[in-house]
């Protein structure tokens, strides 16, 4: 059979799938038109009103096995084309394409299954090392509670899982170290629209320095992704030092000062709990002042106009410093203001409110 000889041949051959596939489109080609004009120029004179076309709408469905039996092969001409080019050939090369097309969706689905596979996907989020299964899914339902982002696509970058232990919609799996610059290629991070870079593990020590290496490998990549570190210990903040655009969240520190504030002024926690999630109404937003206001506002008043729109202004971040009394502190350029409201407001929109 030429099937087992077909497939034997693609197997041996160094070349790439491309030109296999290319060969087998060849063989079709030539099958199904060697086929229609055997068919055509034979069959004619037995068949008035054949057209060309009906040649090689038979061919096509014989290839394929359907063969609707609205044509066949009458003249000895045809049949002995019928069986060349059809059962000899054609049928071939029609199989070994098919299992060439199951094996590569197979490939594929085995490839993404174990994070060995390169992703098209674009504007998407970065999730890079894997701590605990139940913490990166409460990750990512809270980054697509937001109405902006409920349709993003997430990769997760790691080194620690054979395949993802979880599957949701959007969310693909890269394996590899993310201290190599290939992961991140295949991650196609330089059009990531933001990273996430957790802990290795919360009992590592050197989760810390790992981390500061990955978002320097960022950063070297795409220079202006932004990332958001988890750092486990405040005392590491120097290894970050020469990150660009890189937001430094100290879990341990944050989790052990709200239990303090819970222990001492009972209700605290509810309160964190409420504004920090965008599953409850009234969230923690922040916006950039994007340009230098028109007239100098004392941020007293600007306070006092936001909560006309039940924008709660909280405090204010200035050169990295955080500003939560508003007395001698105005408006300017570059300012982040940090405020709860029940949807997201940019500075324009915000300006215009405060007619600045």
């Amino acid at each position: 059979m030429l099937f087992p000889i077909l497939r034997r041949l693609l197997r041996r051959g160094r070349a790439r799938r491309e030109t296999k596939v290319a060969f087998l489109v060849f063989i079709l080609a030539g099958s199904v038109l060697g086929n229609s004009l055997t068919f055509y120029f034979f069959d004619r004179p037995h068949q008035p009103g054949l057209t060309f076309a009906d040649a090689i709408w038979y061919s096509a469905i014989s290839i394929t096995t359907i063969g609707y039996g609205d044509f066949f092969a009458v003249s000895v001409g045809a049949k002995i084309g019928t069986i060349f080019f059809i059962v000899i050939t054609g049928l071939a090369a029609f199989t070994t394409a098919l299992g060439m097309g199951i094996d590569w969706i197979l490939e594929r689905q085995h490839k993404e299954r174990s994070g060995m596979g390169s992703t098209g996907v674009r504007d998407h989020l970065l999730i890079i090392n894997f701590p605990g299964e139940r913490r990166v899914r409460q990750i990512i339902e809270e980054y697509l509670l937001d109405t902006r982002h409920k349709n993003d696509e997430i990769i997760i970058v790691s080194d620690q899982l054979e395949t993802l232990p979880f599957s949701l919609p959007n969310v693909h799996f890269v394996r590899g170290s993310p201290l190599q610059e290939e992961t991140f290629r295949r991650a196609n991070s330089d059009h990531a629209k933001l990273a996430i870079v957790l802990s290795t593990s919360y009992d590592d020590p050197s989760s810390d320095s790992l981390a500061a290496s990955t978002v320097s490998i960022l950063e070297h990549i795409s220079p202006e992704l932004r990332s958001v570190v988890e750092v486990l210990d405040a005392g590491h903040t120097l290894l970050f030092n020469g990150a660009k655009n890189a937001s430094l969240v100290y879990t341990f520190k944050m989790s052990s000062n709200l239990i303090v504030q819970e222990v001492q002024d009972p209700g605290v926690n509810l309160l964190t709990l409420a504004i920090t999630s965008n599953l409850i109404e009234g969230t923690l937003e922040s916006t950039e002042v994007s340009d230098e206001p028109s007239a100098r506002s004392a941020y007293k008043d600007v306070a006092k106009r936001l909560l006309d729109f039940d924008i709660n202004l909280v405090g204010v971040i200035r050169d990295g410093k955080v500003h939560l009394q508003f007395n001698n502190l105005a408006l300017i350029h570059k300012d982040v203001l940090v405020y709860i409201s029940s949807s997201r407001t940019d500075w324009p929109s915000l300006s215009a409110l405060l007619e600045l």
